[in-house]
């Protein structure tokens, strides 16, 4: 046999060329990088897509008009006719997480034998704080003068609106509220989440 002439430099001239065909595991191979591809593509797509989807979407436990009864105080701590701010303590939800035992804001709850009625301390004009005036006979918002009486009704001032009432009921001699807030500066009273 005769030994492939070189060149100068030392190396083996190129072959002629020949188309050769695909093997088999090329194919295979590259199937499965196709499919590996596409399944990476799906699960970043779903990554992003469902936590969107979620959040987007209108939920049964979004906090407007869903029940949420806290149990606030005890009916044998309160005065017959005189009311008591309270301060609500609860779990804090947004989309994604659950904060324990947060101040969530304060009501006024008056006692009335062995039932309560509960009104918001949030002033409906603004969000300030209502207040108890000096004579316990009327409610106050000290920032913009607005004045409600013991009912919560709306007397003077700017504030839209009366004191939001909530619902509350008396448990095993506690105190549960059914604890919402409310759109402020207007005059429909609309729950906010």
């Amino acid at each position: 046999m005769a030994e492939p002439m070189q060149n100068d430099v030392g190396v083996e001239p190129p072959r002629a060329e020949r188309p050769e065909e695909p093997s088999r595991m090329d194919g295979g191979r590259r199937g499965a990088l196709k499919v590996l591809v596409a399944l990476g593509g799906a699960a970043y797509a779903g990554a992003i897509v469902v936590p969107a989807a979620i959040m987007l979407a209108p939920s049964s436990e979004s906090g407007a008009g869903k029940e949420r009864w806290l149990r606030v105080c005890r009916l044998s701590d309160l005065t017959e006719g005189e009311p008591r701010r309270v301060v609500v303590v609860g779990d804090e939800r947004d989309a994604y997480t659950v904060t324990k035992d947060q101040l969530l804001g304060s009501i006024w709850v008056t006692k009335k034998g062995e039932s309560v009625t509960v009104l918001s301390a949030v002033c409906p004009h603004l969000g300030c704080s209502i207040d108890l005036n000096g004579d316990k006979k009327s409610f106050s918002c000290p920032c913009h003068t607005s004045k409600f009486s013991l009912a919560g009704a709306a007397e003077a001032g700017p504030s839209p609106r009366g004191m939001d009432p909530l619902t509350a009921r008396v448990v095993d001699g506690s105190v549960e509220v059914d604890f919402k807030l409310f759109r402020q500066g207007v005059a429909e009273r609309k729950e906010v989440g």
